[in-house]
């Protein structure tokens, strides 16, 4: 399935037929068009509606996103420093917030990639790879979603996203390996892989789970990343915090 841009419409194909559009009104309300009921395409819509709208939450629509890397290190100099070198060559931002060291971990709050999962996956792909670190990316995406993602060695080793479709429609086997893996979690973390699978809840629809931002406390305790419920903004204004900016 692929959702395309037209005018102020977005528009969902598959194979060249059309499967469903949206578009914003003028008071803000998004209207969906389906060719049939589908949460996948309604949830890739939506999506694609909320990426070109990064204020709507004023208006009453989607939430922004925001989301942080977390390396685990004691060395807080390190990661600034890296940041520094690295940010710059992945994709321009005028700033990066570096955390104190938190329960073993180091967190990373970059004032662009905050707001868009895909540049933010891209960095704690990037810092993972350079640091040889375990690195989680976490987040809420349009206050709908929780998406986190394990690297070690810049190498993904499991992925969550609590609406394994919100994306966009996936194969059977890809929409399992969303739901995360307690084990491989434990491992990397020292989690209860119990506890892991208990907390990291998936459905269909974001109105089948609990909030976004409470079910994001809730898995972020349980894996041990303090700080991972807030962006940039809040980070950047806390005790202990290194802001590295960028040329």
């Amino acid at each position: 399935m692929n959702v395309r841009r037209q005018g102020e419409t977005f528009v969902a194909e598959d194979g060249g037929a059309v499967l469903g559009s949206a578009r914003v009104t003028g008071e803000g309300a998004v209207v969906l068009e389906l060719a049939e009921p589908s949460e996948g395409v309604a949830l890739a819509l939506i999506r694609a509606v909320g990426a070109s709208q990064p204020h709507t939450d004023d208006r009453g629509g989607l939430a922004p996103s925001f989301g942080s890397v977390h390396l685990q290190t004691d060395d807080q100099s390190a990661v600034a420093k890296l940041v520094g070198t690295l940010v710059p060559r992945v994709f321009r931002s005028a700033a990066t917030a570096v955390s104190p060291v938190r329960n073993g971990w180091v967190c990373v709050y970059n004032e662009v990639a905050d707001r868009d999962p895909r540049r933010l996956e891209r960095l704690g792909r990037e810092l993972s790879n350079a640091a040889g670190f375990v690195t989680f990316t976490i987040g809420v995406e349009d206050g709908l979603a929780v998406h986190f993602i394990a690297f070690e060695r810049g190498r993904i080793l499991d992925e969550y996203l609590s609406v394994p479709e919100y994306r966009g429609q996936l194969a059977p086997g890809d929409a399992i390996a969303m739901r995360a893996n307690p084990t491989v979690i434990s491992r990397l973390t020292g989690a209860d892989a119990a506890a892991v699978r208990r907390v990291a809840r998936t459905a269909d629809s974001p109105v089948d789970l609990p909030p976004a931002e409470e079910l994001l406390d809730a898995i972020a305790a349980v894996l041990g990343l303090e700080g991972a419920g807030y962006g940039f903004e809040t980070a950047s204004e806390l005790e202990g915090v290194v802001v590295v900016e960028h040329a």
